[in-house]
């Protein structure tokens, strides 16, 4: 089903979509901090994150500009696999700082007769905020996801590049990427 708009609809839906979302400076202030009030955010940005969220989050509502509830949700997807993908280069990051920056010791004899030694730490080196453990565990978790993470903005972006230009009144090519599913789940063996 093909559905041509008009060129003076597409004027007035440009004309409409210009009269929604806040105006003043105030609403502004006040919205900007709604995907961590309401959106998907909310419960999986840690404290350290805020800062970054909410610029993350004020950076793509901007560049998208979205309009109605698919769009916005989308936006917040979008923001949330970004926010993934930081934790995931920001682990990795704590990672190679601990081993390029190993803590340096000299052990020093005092009275080399009894063994009394003295420990003198030359460098305290990096000391990760994330301990080996903890690293260990995120790459095995988080890394392994990060491809997936990706894969899962991308498709964000692209679903929602196509909703917003076909609200534009562009015509849409069929995606390139197909979804396939392999599992054997379907019972009817087709692909949805």
């Amino acid at each position: 089903m093909d559905k041509k708009i008009s060129e003076k609809q597409l004027k007035a839906n440009q004309e409409n979509g210009k009269k929604g979302g806040v105006k003043t400076n105030e609403g502004k202030e006040v919205s900007k901090y709604n995907a961590l009030k309401h959106g998907i955010l909310k419960a999986t940005v840690s404290e350290y994150e805020e800062e970054f969220s909410n610029d993350v989050m004020d950076r793509l509502n901007s560049q998208f500009q979205p309009v109605g509830v698919l769009e916005k949700m989308l936006v917040d997807r979008i923001g949330y696999f970004y926010i993934r993908l930081f934790r995931v280069a920001k682990s990795e990051n704590e990672y190679m700082k601990s081993i390029l920056n190993p803590r340096k010791v000299t052990v020093k004899d005092i009275i080399p007769q009894i063994e009394f030694t003295e420990t003198i730490v030359e460098n305290e080196g990096y000391i990760p905020v994330l301990k080996d453990t903890s690293v260990e565990k995120l790459t095995s978790t988080y890394l392994r996801y990060e491809i997936a993470l990706e894969n899962r903005m991308y498709k964000a972006i692209h679903e929602l590049q196509r909703l917003q230009a076909s609200r534009n009144g562009e015509k849409i090519p069929p995606p390139l990427a197909v979804d396939i599913d392999m599992t054997g789940d379907k019972a009817d063996g087709f692909v949805s």
